[in-house]
């Protein structure tokens, strides 16, 4: 009996490695696949599907902004930042450009009428906010989410407003528990 424990000591000493890297190698795969699976449940719509309709309002950096805000079954995507930063948000360069060189008119019942240097035009609509408890507040105003680095619990929004003073619209802080609606970007 002593010659088959030596030979199975044996065996598990020469097998040990291979077994435990196949293990290793094994266990990595099933944790990749989950993680992914994981990632793909975790964003609620697939934006790659081609239905984005993006407009060229002729900005100087070419870019091409979406004609809507992104929806899902017919009704607008509202996002926290963490979920939103993995889209093509625009920068805050991009929403400057949009600010600056765009004619903006407004209308109480349709929101804010974005009209690019090429007479092209997009619509912001008036969205609001949602809180944690999924509220939406400032209904009467438009608001965005805006890529950015910045680290901490505030991000950048573009918010717009229709104040006594006239139209404003500006680049704020938010904090990034709030869902905001979003708008893609893309270059030509």
């Amino acid at each position: 009996m002593k010659e088959l424990n030596d030979i199975a000591a044996q065996y598990a000493s020469d097998n040990a490695d291979r077994f435990l890297t196949q293990l290793i190698a094994q266990s990595f795969a099933d944790g990749y696949r989950k993680g992914y699976k994981d990632r793909e449940d975790e964003i609620p719509v697939d934006l790659r599907d081609g239905n984005t309709e993006y407009v060229d309002l002729g900005l100087p950096s070419g870019t091409l902004w979406s004609n809507d805000y992104e929806k899902m079954d017919g009704k607008t995507l509202f996002l926290t930042y963490e979920k939103a930063a993995q889209l093509c948000l625009p920068s805050e360069a991009q929403c400057q450009e949009l600010i600056s060189l765009c004619r903006w008119t407004y209308t109480r019942t349709s929101g804010f009428l974005c009209i690019g240097p090429n007479g092209n035009n997009i619509r912001f609509r008036h969205t609001g906010f949602m809180k944690i408890e999924g509220k939406n507040i400032h209904f009467d105003q438009c608001y965005m989410w805006v890529s950015c680095n910045d680290s901490g619990i505030t991000k950048k929004g573009m918010a717009q407003n229709r104040t006594s003073l006239g139209t404003v619209l500006e680049i704020a802080e938010v904090f990034m528990g709030y869902r905001l609606p979003i708008r893609l970007v893309k270059n030509k």
